[in-house]
């Protein structure tokens, strides 16, 4: 067995900062079980699915077929330094619920203020974070973990399916799903997806949306 590009697709999504799930849903795999025994070795990736990476990812076709890219194949001096590098994030007095019907623990009328400063990578001015309730995203942000958020300041323009996004409502919740087209009446709607299996996913007017957070990083181990 070929496993070289075995290995560069769990480069790549390493790279990228994202799940394996969320990989396999971003690539148009209903299920990730594929994805999963790629990434363990058991078996070969199939042309089928290194077509949809390179469609999914085309910047990335040279690096997924033989390990090297100008963007990720960079000098191992400069690749140390952005690993060493991180940025002190506010952590809020918020959180961000899994579920469509369950409220916050934190209330939009209570005082918002910053509980502590925690160290993020790829961190940038504006971020914040906040801890996860609910159990609708396990197992990719189980309660008690804590997102890297970024605000999306044109959403209404482009939203960026396929990924995981804290969603700011006119009731004053902060949901947290990852965001993909809906099929039914795409240009009112959008679908929550759930990562629970036993959590349906849900159509959202996006009318009750006035707000939205791109989910960037995931911390489960809080470290402190």
């Amino acid at each position: 067995m070929n496993t070289e590009i075995n290995k560069n697709i769990k480069n790549l999504i390493e790279k990228l900062g994202i799940t394996p799930y969320e990989f396999s849903k971003q690539i148009g795999n209903k299920r990730a079980d594929n994805i999963y025994n790629i990434l363990n070795e058991k078996v070969e990736a199939s042309p089928t699915t290194i077509n949809k990476i390179f469609k999914r990812y085309p910047e990335y076709k040279h690096f997924v077929l033989n390990g090297k890219d100008e963007m990720l194949n960079k000098s191992a001096a400069v690749e140390s330094e952005q690993k060493e590098a991180y940025r002190l994030v506010p952590l809020k007095n918020l959180d961000a619920v899994g579920g469509m019907s369950k409220g916050n623990e934190s209330s939009i009328d209570d005082p918002q203020y910053t509980v502590g400063m925690i160290p993020f990578t790829d961190a940038k001015e504006g971020d914040i974070c906040i801890p996860v309730t609910g159990d609708s995203m396990i197992p990719t942000c189980p309660p008690g973990s804590i997102v890297l958020l970024r605000k999306v300041e044109m959403w209404r323009d482009y939203f960026g399916y396929g990924s995981i996004f804290v969603l700011i409502l006119n009731d004053g919740r902060r949901i947290l799903k990852e965001v993909n087209k809906c099929v039914e009446n795409p240009s009112e709607n959008v679908l929550c997806v759930s990562h629970n299996k036993n959590v349906p996913d849900e159509p959202l007017p996006k009318s009750l949306i006035i707000g939205v957070w791109k989910v960037i990083k995931i911390l489960t181990d809080k470290g402190y």
